[in-house]
């Protein structure tokens, strides 16, 4: 049976219905792509650990043992649409406004961090968010570190005479220079607004 105009059901490059282990499959070959190709700048996105457990389990998949549950149909129910709601202090956005993380978090408890094709593909698959970007930095001066700033430099400036506030987010890497800019910037709206 045919379904008339069918093509807008699911998205383009979309391959719902996939089978646990092709979500697997794709999954981790993305995985390994961005982590033997990782920089500086790259995007790595924060789930909520809770979601990523409830998908290991519904596609079979163990980090210890890289040939885990093959040929595994599970039996588990599909999770839902992905909730990292949990993980942020001030809701959902629908704007685009970068939303602050909950304090304390700890990778492997409480979230944990995918690679930015990682995340579209599970976004595509599940919809759901709200999407937690986060930049690669490197650290160290002489033998570089790559790792994700779950928690970028937040300012919050507030405007004395009206008691409006603005928040600033920025890398910790970023130079004073690019730091004064910003402030700068900010100022500058403050005043015209």
């Amino acid at each position: 049976m045919t379904i008339p105009n069918s093509e807008d059901f699911l998205s383009a490059g979309s391959c719902l219905p996939c089978t646990p282990e092709e979500e697997k499959d794709t999954i981790l070959e993305l995985t390994r792509a961005a982590e033997a190709n990782q920089k500086e700048g790259d995007l790595y996105y924060v789930v909520s650990q809770r979601w990523w457990r409830d998908w290991q389990e519904y596609v079979g998949f163990d980090w210890f043992s890289e040939h885990s549950s093959k040929g595994h149909l599970s039996s588990l129910p599909r999770p839902g649409k992905i909730d990292n709601s949990k993980l942020v202090l001030n809701g959902t956005d629908a704007e685009g406004n970068e939303l602050d993380l909950q304090r304390n978090l700890q990778e492997g408890e409480d979230y944990t961090l995918v690679p930015h094709e990682v995340w579209k593909k599970l976004l595509g698959w599940y919809k759901g968010g709200p999407e937690l970007p986060r930049k690669v930095i490197s650290e160290g001066n002489i033998d570089k570190e790559l790792r994700v700033e779950v928690y970028p430099l937040c300012l919050k400036l507030i405007d004395a005479r009206d008691d409006s506030q603005r928040t600033i987010r920025i890398s910790r890497k970023v130079l004073l220079v690019f730091l004064l800019s910003a402030l700068t910037h900010a100022i500058y709206i403050f005043l015209v607004i």
